[in-house]
């Protein structure tokens, strides 16, 4: 007989779907009113982390895409050997953005 417990084991609630089955449960018993301040201030978390996540999303696209831009600039037939001086002062902003990205998001953890 199949274990209910493995089939939920697959699905991961948001944070916000969990945040909001607390206030839906908070709203049906008036007796968990001392857990107000800490609803809010999850809810305040949620928010900071969702703007932080969307944050974290847009600076790797933006990296993303030009890196991807480097890629087919140095594929290109006609360019020839670049010198190691130019390959980096092409590659390191790059790296730079990526090292600063790393510490946001080490800063979330």
């Amino acid at each position: 007989m199949p274990s209910t417990v493995s089939s939920r084991s697959h699905y991961t609630p948001s944070l916000s779907t969990l945040l909001l089955q607390l206030k839906n449960l908070r709203q049906q018993n008036t007796s968990l009113h001392p857990i107000d301040p800490l609803l809010h201030q999850l809810d305040e978390y949620c928010e900071h982390f969702d703007h932080s996540l969307h944050l974290l999303n847009l600076e790797f696209n933006q990296v993303s895409t030009a890196l991807t831009t480097l890629v087919t600039m140095l594929e290109q037939p006609n360019l020839g050997t670049l010198e190691c001086e130019q390959v980096y002062c092409l590659l390191e902003p790059f790296a730079h953005r990526l090292q600063q990205t790393t510490m946001q998001i080490q800063e979330l953890a």
